[in-house]
């Protein structure tokens, strides 16, 4: 793993969060996403495989609408956490995370939050064996706009967890 290349997102980055297209109805999220980056709202991290590939992303509020998530000082919330399929099962995301994690705890954050699809069996396994804990269950109702100004409603049950990154707890 200490071979992967880790690193915040710059604006020549933004056309690679689309993975190739499969992303690209969140292009103008991104750029949003990017501009809170700038002013300490958010952390946009990729991750490169030795050969400078792009093989993750995850993206980090620091602070949000939803406190309980994103408070600015004592919680932060992940989200858009992927590894791309071929990546998968190899340690990738543990890696990632215990990264973001270590950062969140060097800034003074104390828990980190992150809402995982009901469905996405998978990442469930994942965060829970990060030491991860389900705390609630969120409707998972939210909506974003397209490059091409098309409004979709999202319906994505899930599940709200938490972990503890404090020496004190």
């Amino acid at each position: 793993m200490q071979n992967l290349i880790i690193r915040q997102v710059n604006k020549a980055d933004l056309p690679d969060l689309e993975w190739n297209g499969e992303y690209w109805k969140f292009r103008e999220m991104f750029t949003e996403l990017y501009q809170y980056s700038l002013t300490g709202r958010a952390l946009l991290w990729l991750v490169f495989s030795p050969d400078g590939v792009l093989i993750g992303q995850a993206f980090v509020m620091l602070k949000s609408g939803e406190p309980d998530a994103a408070d600015g000082k004592n919680r932060a919330y992940v989200f858009s956490f992927r590894v791309k399929k071929e990546w998968r099962n190899r340690g990738i995301g543990s890696h990632l995370m215990k990264f973001i994690e270590e950062d969140l705890k060097q800034r003074g954050f104390q828990f980190v939050t992150l809402n995982v699809a009901k469905d996405n069996l998978d990442a469930l396994r994942l965060y829970q064996r990060l030491g991860y804990e389900v705390v609630s269950s969120r409707a998972g109702i939210w909506s974003f706009r397209d490059p091409n100004g098309i409004v979709h409603q999202v319906n994505e049950p899930s599940w709200r967890m938490i972990k503890s990154i404090s020496d004190e707890t």
